[in-house]
């Protein structure tokens, strides 16, 4: 398993630092009995069963960590990269190709980087996240990923209705550092009702919950912005306001709270902090967009 761990993290372009590291966290993990017996059971537990009890595996990966004196977040980025060997498996078993593959596990270097960004650790920055992933309602095609999901609402347009059981895919946009153009956009939506064209009926619909919708976009952003031009791709029919500003990370890379003191590196950065000064808080949107 070390040897493949290496191969993953060399095909997935992990950096020569983080993969050193994961490689000698794993490699602490087998020297110590009770570490590596926890490591086993979490294997065992997913090779037998894909949609085995979330919490056990994380109880296990939490248990070796505290064995060892090593961040929790680092073992559980540990067992979901370990996990991808059978997930392979199972994605060859039903036909799912190499390139879906290594596009959709690419969420756990994503998911580090955050991780890096945020708490200064290598590991996993939501765990629960990684799930959908490693039991494979989630996928990645193109710049997005989707899974399936029930609508949640009443809405209607023209002759399209949705009702709250109503079957639609949930768009999410991960933190890939890819841009996020309409080109990429428009593509990445023609791969997943080709993807979904048997699961999905009409209306085809994809909803979107994210702080990329905020309705306050409209006065902070550029209207050639990619944000922008993403935001009016989407029929927004619902927002919310973030009293804790919880999204500050995902736009600062940063766990820094404080306006004052926040990076103004990029023009959404620099749109961000000014908005924050003058009182502004954090947001989402929540959007469908028709296919």
């Amino acid at each position: 398993m070390r040897d493949y761990l290496i191969s993953f993290l060399n095909r997935q372009e992990y950096s020569k630092e983080d993969l050193e590291y994961l490689v000698s966290c794993y490699d602490k993990i087998q020297n110590n009995a009770t570490a590596k017996e926890c490591f086993e059971k979490a294997l065992k537990l997913y090779d037998e069963d894909i949609n085995c009890e979330y919490g056990d595996i994380i109880g296990l990966a939490d248990a070796a960590a505290k064995e060892l004196y090593i961040y929790e977040y680092t073992a559980e980025l540990l067992i979901f990269l370990l996990f991808t060997k059978k997930l392979k498996e199972r994605y060859d078993e039903k036909g799912l190709s190499a390139e879906i593959f290594d596009a959709t596990v690419k969420d756990f270097r994503y998911q580090m980087q955050v991780c890096k960004q945020t708490r200064g650790i290598i590991g996993t920055h939501c765990a629960d996240w990684c799930m959908g992933f490693i039991r494979m309602t989630r996928f990645c095609l193109g710049r997005f990923q989707y899974e399936i999901i029930k609508f949640g609402y009443d809405y209607k347009k023209g002759d399209k209705v949705l009702t709250p059981d109503t079957k639609v895919l949930n768009l999410h946009i991960p933190a890939s550092g890819e841009p996020l153009s309409q080109e990429l956009a428009k593509e990445s939506l023609k791969m997943a009702k080709e993807f979904y064209k048997d699961e999905i009926g009409e209306p085809f619909a994809c909803k979107c919950s994210s702080w990329l919708l905020y309705p306050e976009h409209e006065q902070m952003l550029d209207k050639s912005s990619n944000i922008y031009r993403f935001m009016k791709m989407f029929d927004c029919f619902d927002y919310g306001i973030e009293k804790n500003n919880h999204d500050l990370p995902r736009i600062f890379g940063t766990c820094e709270m404080r306006p004052e003191y926040l990076p103004e590196k990029t023009s959404l950065q620099r749109a961000y902090k000014k908005h924050l000064l003058a009182g502004g808080k954090t947001g989402y949107g929540v959007g469908v967009l028709f296919l």
